[in-house]
């Protein structure tokens, strides 16, 4: 196949006709039809010399307030502003198709769409589209009348009696009909959803936290009205058809870079989780920390991690060069190596389903030990050094909830010091990121 030479970032204007045509052709006007291009800006950063020949790419989508909406005309909205930052600094064009989500998928599926958004993170479509980094972080709650019989003392499971419903042809309807539950009903609208919940036509509902509450706002009601139950969060990714990431390949490693300096906001905790991570998951992460065979282990790291004056900053642009390709540098091969490291690993899988990640990091803010590669080896410059600063023992960091793309789940880091007994200094820090799917819901 011939390949052109020129960058990502060609002029689009002369293909939106033909782009349109096609769009048309194959019938995007369910409900309305909008299309939308955006050009890159001059001197927008390329990161490939030889990209295939369809770079320039449609991606399909739906309506989604308040990620993203019709506001006049133009298509706004957090996950729209997300989207342009990645592509400008890629330097690559592309268009916005508005249609229903079932149809943007087929369409995906058929090899008619080059990409959809947002959606969910999904093994049937990893069949035959690959995924980007999250654009959007969702909470999906349970949500019911106030006045309904009964409680929330169990999430309405798949063989219950009591009825469910999502909205039609949404992330939460797919996800329910995965999990079993076979008697859904599929709603429109989510104002129609809310009435139908109000009025008792369902007794549960699934929904995006934020989406229901700028709906419930809207339409008047008050949050004493409804029941509310956390059930899972969920990121929302561009998933690429297989065969545009075949003529394609170097494109979503090259996205997934834009995306992380275009970051997704984190998901703060509310006050119930916060509180719930530190009555069930703090003073077993604090007894790991104060565990014997763990200070040895630190007091052994720290003989052999001196880094020379200026050294650090060399070894971390080092480290975080390799781990974006997914490989360790020299000095993270040498610490996984390491028994601290293989201490850590033992806490890890001992109780996988809460732990995602441990890692240690001296008082310089260097990583000494990981249960598994770490994004970056100075943890000097975040929030969470202030544990080993401040040499107080009683001091812990609960931090809000973001996304790990190498292992496709919501973390919240929990960091507390590592304690000498003998002196009663803090000389090291430990982060448990903890799975706060697993963590935070009711029955764990």
């Amino acid at each position: 196949m011939e390949r052109h030479t020129q960058p990502w970032g060609r002029n689009i204007f002369g293909q939106s006709a033909v782009v349109c045509v096609r769009v048309l052709r194959i019938g995007l006007i369910a409900f309305g039809f909008a299309f939308i291009l955006n050009s890159p800006p001059a001197g927008a950063q390329e990161f490939s010399d030889s990209p295939g020949e369809d770079a320039f790419l449609i991606l399909q989508t739906n309506l989604q307030p308040p990620y993203q909406q019709l506001q006049d005309g133009i298509l706004k909205g957090y996950s729209i502003t997300v989207l342009n930052c990645a592509f400008d600094r890629i330097g690559l064009g592309y268009g916005i198709a508005i249609a229903p989500r079932q149809r943007n998928r087929e369409m995906v599926r058929n090899g008619q769409a080059d990409g959809f958004f947002l959606a969910r993170i999904s093994p049937f479509m990893d069949e035959y589209a690959d995924p980007t980094l999250p654009l959007a972080l969702e909470k999906w709650v349970w949500i019911s009348a106030a006045g309904q019989q009964g409680s929330f003392a169990s999430i309405p499971a798949p063989d219950s009696l009591l009825s469910v419903a999502a909205i039609l042809g949404s992330n939460e309807a797919e996800w329910l009909a995965e999990q079993g539950y076979h008697e859904i009903a599929k709603v429109p609208l989510i104002t129609s959803l809310i009435s139908q919940v109000l009025a008792g036509r369902v007794e549960y509902a699934l929904v995006d936290k934020q989406t229901f509450e700028a709906a419930r706002d809207d339409m008047g009601h008050h949050e004493a009205q409804f029941k509310i139950q956390f059930e899972r969060y969920a990121p929302l990714v561009i998933y690429f058809g297989r065969e545009y990431t075949r003529r394609n390949p170097d494109l979503i490693g090259a996205l997934n870079t834009a995306l992380r300096t275009c970051e997704t906001l984190p998901m703060r905790l509310e006050d119930w989780e916060r509180d719930l991570i530190t009555r069930q998951q703090l003073p077993m992460i604090r007894t790991m920390a104060g565990d014997p065979n763990l200070i040895a282990a630190v007091r052994s790291a720290l003989g052999t991690a001196d880094v020379r004056a200026g050294a650090l900053a060399d070894l971390d642009r080092e480290w975080r060069r390799d781990s974006e390709r997914g490989v360790a540098s020299a000095k993270a091969g040498e610490i996984l190596e390491n028994s601290l490291s293989g201490i850590l690993r033992s806490f890890q899988k001992g109780d996988a389903e809460n732990i995602a990640e441990i890692f240690v990091f001296n008082t310089k803010g260097a990583v000494i030990g990981m249960n598994r590669l770490t994004s970056d080896f100075d943890q000097s410059d975040e929030p969470k050094f202030k544990v080993v600063i401040r040499q107080d023992p009683d001091l812990s960091q609960i931090a809000d909830i973001y996304f790990d793309g190498s292992t496709r789940t919501f973390l919240s880091q929990v960091t507390v010091p590592v304690v000498d007994p003998e002196t009663g200094n803090v000389i090291a820090a430990m982060t448990v990121g903890l799975d706060v799917s697993g963590a935070l819901r009711p029955d764990s």
